[in-house]
């Protein structure tokens, strides 16, 4: 025994020991004390595994940790020494009316200690049998659960997503602009007179595209609504109906029209002005400094304007579209010049991809071209930056990528796709709404969409909103 006892301290150490048993809790759920004689627990991830053919292999996905399950064996006794309670039928129908009990409860794990679980159903199963007596068995499995929180699913919650990527894309761009063309400045007088004439190519670019967004027709378009101001239009006032989801906006007409196309005539004019003096300010920057702040003012001041999103959206893509073909003598004005390009181009691109994620698509087919249109641009962008070796406004514009991309996913799940209808002859919208969807309402919807020359005189061939 000398020997064996030697050579279990030689390998289990000697001097204070560990005690399992202080170490254990007292069980119980919902406060129903019990004693347990065994549990068991089940851990792992979550997986999703892909087979594919003439693989021998399996690419296994992970998603997440796995959902803990724990088994309790245990039982209820009169009298019992492990912990104060009354008789055992009583012990009994305060452990049952705890399972039953609505949400999740509190159970005191022998050795996992307090956690948050739920009972699923037939979680309880309690033997009572003539040899125990006045003991009850019973098996108890739990489900472990957490706070109601999920990643992020939701359209507007994307969209922030969006938002956030494209306010820290501009500041890290403007950033890094400004480090480097104060890295290459040979003659301050010359880095000037090059960002001048940068802004000069750039500004002529904003001032022939802002007719489109300040446009008076395109304003009020995007503010009266179809019900009762024609089909052309697309806003609120007035009331109308979606050509995507068929859903109809009952919002009240104005009581002044005069006074409400006055309002939108002067925001249009004073936008306009806004921006135009914006842009002189912008092609007479007269520091470094200045050059990325007085570009981002330009962006915002588009960005805010009161008219349509698809007209923001068409001069933004306009905007970083901006390639400068200029050639200067030095290799520090090229430099120069390649900067403010790059920088003027994420901005617009950033700002594109931050208003691109506010558009409404009329159907699913619609928000799969528009994305397209956005990404194609954003591309161009991305490997001018990848040319350059602009690594951080690469990956940060990169990351606005992807947020939109995951916005329109989002958008698109929810919407309709297109299908080709053919009819034999002519009929209006009234009767093609109640044959599509046994819903006449939505002859207003099919106008929307297709936009026929008169609703009654629907064309025989056209694309429409598959349910």
């Amino acid at each position: 025994m000398a020997l064996i006892n030697d050579a279990l301290s030689s390998l289990l150490g000697s001097g204070e020991r560990w005690d399992w048993f202080e170490h254990i809790h007292p069980a119980s759920f919902r406060g129903v004390p019990f004693a347990v004689v065994s549990a068991e627990g089940v851990f792992g991830r979550r997986q999703a595994v892909h087979e594919y053919p003439y693989r021998n292999t399996a690419w296994v996905e992970d998603l997440g940790r796995g959902t803990r399950k724990l088994t309790i064996r245990g039982f209820i006794v009169h009298n019992s020494l492990a912990y104060d309670a009354p008789d055992v039928i009583t012990q009994r129908d305060s452990l049952v009316a705890a399972c039953e009990t609505e949400g999740p409860g509190t159970l005191i794990h022998p050795t996992l200690g307090e956690l948050t679980v739920s009972v699923p159903d037939g979680g309880l199963r309690v033997l009572e049998s003539v040899d125990n007596g006045r003991s009850f068995e019973f098996t108890l499995t739990v489900i472990e659960s957490g706070l109601k929180v999920f990643a992020i699913t939701g359209s507007t919650q994307a969209t922030s997503l969006v938002q956030a990527n494209w306010l820290r894309t501009g500041l890290m761009a403007a950033t890094k602009f400004i480090a480097m063309v104060k890295g290459e400045i040979r003659s301050v007088t010359q880095t000037i007179k090059t960002l001048r004439n940068t802004a000069a190519f750039w500004g002529n670019m904003v001032k022939s595209t802002a007719n489109e967004v300040t446009n008076l027709s395109n304003v009020l378009k995007s503010t009266f609504g179809s019900a009762r101001y024609g089909r052309y239009n697309k806003g609120t006032v007035g009331g109308g109906v979606s050509g995507s989801t068929g859903a109809v906006n009952r919002t009240a007409d104005t009581d002044n029209y005069a006074g409400l196309v006055n309002q939108k005539m002067a925001q249009a004019v004073t936008g306009r002005a806004e921006l135009l003096a914006l842009t002189a300010t912008f092609e007479g920057v007269a520091s470094v400094d200045a050059f990325p702040v007085d570009a981002r003012a330009i962006i915002d001041a588009v960005i805010s304007f009161s008219g349509s999103v698809e007209e923001k959206i068409r001069m933004l893509e306009t905007l970083a579209s901006y390639r400068n073909t200029t050639f200067y003598a030095t290799s520090g004005e090229n430099a120069v010049a390649n900067g403010a390009t790059i920088l003027l181009c994420v901005l617009s691109a950033g700002a594109l991809a931050a208003t691109a994620a506010n558009y409404d698509p009329s159907s699913y087919d619609d928000a799969i071209l528009m994305l397209n249109r956005v990404c194609d641009t954003l591309d161009e962008v991305l490997l001018m930056a990848a040319d350059a070796g602009d690594d951080d406004d690469y990956l940060n514009l990169l990351q606005t990528r992807d947020a939109l991309v995951n916005a329109y996913t989002q958008k698109g799940a929810v919407l309709s796709s297109l299908t080709q209808v053919v009819m034999p002859t002519s009929l209006p919208a009234l009767v093609l709404a109640n044959r599509m969807y046994q819903d006449g309402a939505r002859g207003d919807e099919l106008v929307q969409s297709v936009g026929p020359r008169h609703p009654a005189f629907m064309p025989t061939k056209f694309k429409a909103l598959r349910k």
